[in-house]
């Protein structure tokens, strides 16, 4: 802008594309100072003006337009810009920019026209840009210049839906949508608001819509007008075929015109089968019964053995069949089923029947039938993704977590297309294997890619257990979840293992006696949870030791939990190894092996991680706490607490800190001593009525990090909350708030 250009600028795009949104803010952009003036109706019988940076508005019909014009009639150039320039007082310093927006079609008439306005305009200093909903093929003027605003991405279009939505939107939703509005946004947004929650969500199923809305009939209607003003004829099948694929909805308003119409899903057993590949289970009430196809049936009780649901919402109806027989098993574990061995085909159905056994019932019959079923089910290629993903559930509860890692290696992602199912099954495995293995990044990072391609499944008790965990370890949050209110009942094993997930994220913060409460929850619906037998029984026996409650025995309760000894097949690998040595030196209590923490760690060919390192520091730490023994457990703590970071465990920090505070000593004065100068200047204001933005303003925080240390202060104290400081400073006051000490 810094000289004056004599051609004419043309934005073009569909409506809804965002041109004028575009050339006002690059006029801003360029500079605020340029002097602008934006026509609107110019080719209707009452154009006006405004000034962008104001509101003044000038209505040129008295001063352009002759009596009588009707619509389609261009406005006289000179007159527009007497007009503009008297009526408006426009001027300033440099040229100054004529916005004519909505030209609709820039026919050759309607070309001409705006090439005689842009030679006037330069010769009294102006600068004409313009925008026009569709410019058609042909030669154009020299001195008009086209730039085609294109649709946004795929990326760009979600964020601007998410924002609008204010709600998830399913990934696979989102890439329909842009499909579907061909990037426009007001015409996504049109789609979108059409749809119910369950179909955002993907929960329900949506195939594209049926009709064309007011939004998308407009932005098209130019390009079924023709060029001039008059409706042109019918485009051939050949220009119907190009428009179409560039705008797809195009296609929907020839079919809407021409009265026919599609069902968005063919009216056979497949429906099912689609409705659950899709994850759509909003959409299962409509489905035929699962029972008309073999894979269906496969597909709904991979579904439930994943979800951990099982029943739908639609009134109580099962999902899983009473009967167990190859010819659905097979569905189940394979893509293609033709070339399974018999032997293969055998072991899917006893794994199948075992899984759902479990499913029911939190018991598991035969685990060495088991594990020799899952060996043959592994070696076999054209893995079903959902069958994989049970497999390792598998390969986890029997304690192989080197199986179930090599189960996920051997499936890449980069095979042949996989229905949604299959991804969040694989996401949700390769989560439950990263929280087996403490890499509780790795499995935020799983779930994060699962609940984005299907928002719904962050209901699910699975992956919301482990994600309690995954703000354990990683933020040293404490679980606050409770069942989430689902018309649907929740399995014996789903509920299960989600007190487990909850009872380690307990431990994990350092709340012992939560955590011993749910792990014995958990163990008694589901003996056989994810995280085998060896972690969960070692997790519920240090909760109860760091919770005092084995000061004179375990209680019989816990022991029934732990009997029988797991197998020793169970705890071959090295770290759930560590984890049944953690456990017997805890339950040898004062007779626990000798020489400091390597003394709980088992002689096995290979070292324990530096995950399992970490628990059996701080199960010893506790242990030495509980004995009487201080400075042990101070020094074991210490190097537990620098060890969290590099185990991945950052958030288990918080745990340290309340162990090495409160964990057996008598009373609470001794955690109220280890508050440092700053920490108990916040219990002071605190107590005095301080909210936590006046304690940030005191102190020079932000409100988020007054929250976060009020938080550390808690769990070092042993409590919950301020009602339980100011109990604990009523009964047991420490000598620097009273001023004795």
């Amino acid at each position: 802008m810094a000289g004056l250009d004599p051609t004419t600028l043309v934005v073009n795009g569909l409506g809804g594309t965002g041109k004028s949104v575009t050339v006002l803010a690059a006029l801003r952009r360029i500079d605020p100072r340029v002097p602008a003036v934006r026509v609107v109706r110019s080719c209707t019988s009452r154009p006006s003006a405004h000034r962008t940076t104001g509101r003044e508005r000038l209505d040129l019909s008295g001063w352009a337009v002759p009596a009588g014009a009707g619509p389609g009639y261009e406005t006289d150039p000179a007159a527009l810009l007497d007009a503009v320039g008297t009526g408006l007082e426009v001027a300033g310093p440099g040229p100054r920019v004529l916005f004519v927006d909505d030209l609709k079609v820039l026919s050759p008439h309607r070309a001409a026209w705006l090439r005689r306005l842009g030679d006037l305009a330069y010769e009294r200093g102006w600068r004409v840009v313009a925008a026009a909903r569709h410019v058609p093929e042909g030669p154009l003027p020299d001195d008009i210049e086209v730039l085609d605003l294109g649709p946004l991405d795929e990326r760009s279009l979600r964020l601007v839906l998410d924002a609008e939505l204010r709600m998830p939107l399913a990934a696979d939703v989102a890439e329909r949508l842009h499909w579907w509005s061909a990037g426009n946004p007001r015409i996504a947004l049109e789609l979108a608001d059409g749809l119910s929650p369950a179909q955002q969500r993907g929960g329900e199923h949506w195939a594209g819509p049926h009709t064309v809305g007011p939004v998308a009939r407009r932005s098209y209607q130019v390009l079924l007008d023709g060029l001039d003003a008059a409706p042109a004829p019918v485009p051939d099948d050949a220009a119907r075929g190009r428009l179409a694929a560039r705008y797809p909805l195009l296609a929907v308003l020839w079919r809407e015109l021409d009265g026919g119409s599609e069902p968005a899903l063919p009216a056979s057993a497949t429906v099912a089968e689609e409705i659950l590949d899709g994850l759509h289970l909003d959409s299962v009430s409509g489905a035929p019964g699962t029972e008309q196809a073999p894979r269906a049936t496969a597909r709904a009780v991979g579904v439930t053995l994943l979800s951990g649901t099982t029943s739908a919402d639609d009134g109580g109806r099962r999902w899983m069949p009473e009967e167990v027989g190859a010819e659905w098993t097979d569905h189940l574990w394979w893509r293609d089923t033709r070339a399974v061995a018999p032997a293969s085909s055998a072991a899917g159905e006893r794994t199948a029947a075992a899984l759902m056994a479990l499913e029911r019932t939190g018991r598991l019959s035969r685990p060495d039938r088991l594990r020799a079923d899952l060996e043959v089910i592994g070696s076999t290629p054209d893995q079903d993704w959902v069958g994989v993903c049970l497999q390792v559930r598998g390969r986890l509860l029997l304690g192989d977590g080197p199986g179930a890692r090599r189960i996920l290696e051997d499936q890449s992602y980069t095979a042949a297309p996989r229905t949604v199912a299959e991804i969040v099954a694989r996401d949700v495995a390769a989560a439950r294997v990263a929280i087996f293995s403490g890499r509780a990044a790795d499995a935020r990072e799983r779930l994060a890619h699962a609940t984005s391609l299907r928002p719904g499944a962050a209901g699910w008790l699975p992956v919301q257990g482990l994600l309690a965990v995954a703000a354990a370890l990683l933020d040293g949050t404490g679980p606050t979840s409770v069942l989430p209110p689902r018309a649907v009942a929740w399995s014996h094993r789903a509920l299960g293992e989600f007190a487990v997930d909850l009872g380690v994220a307990h431990l994990a913060v350092g709340q012992a006696e939560r955590a011993a409460e749910l792990l014995m929850v958990g163990l008694e619906r589901c003996s056989w949870p994810y995280r085998g037998r060896a972690q969960a029984r070692a997790d519920l026996v240090e909760a109860v030791v760091a919770a005092g409650h084995a000061r004179a025995g375990l209680p019989d309760r816990v022991r029934q939990l732990i009997e029988p000894p797991a197998a020793p097949e169970e705890w071959t690998d090295a770290d759930a190894a560590a984890a049944h040595a953690r456990m017997r030196a805890m339950l040898a209590g004062s007779d626990a092996p000798s020489g400091g923490v390597d003394g709980w760690l088992p002689v096995v060919p290979r070292p324990v991680s530096a995950w399992q390192r970490l628990r059996s520091l701080v199960a010893y730490g506790r242990h030495c706490l509980v004995h009487g023994d201080h400075a042990a457990s101070d020094l074991v703590l210490r190097e537990a607490r620098a060890l969290a970071r590099l185990a991945g465990a950052p958030g288990w920090r918080v745990g340290v800190d309340a162990g090495r505070a409160t964990v057996g000593l008598p009373t609470g004065r001794p955690a109220w001593e280890r508050l440092g100068d700053d920490e108990r200047e916040f219990v002071r204001l605190a107590l005095g009525g301080a909210t936590n933005a006046q304690i940030a303003d005191a102190a020079y925080l932000s409100v988020r990090s007054v929250a976060n240390r009020m938080r550390s202060i808690y769990t070092l104290l042993g409590i919950r909350d301020r009602r339980d400081l100011a109990d604990r400073a009523r009964v047991d006051p420490p000598g620097w708030l009273t001023g004795s000490a």
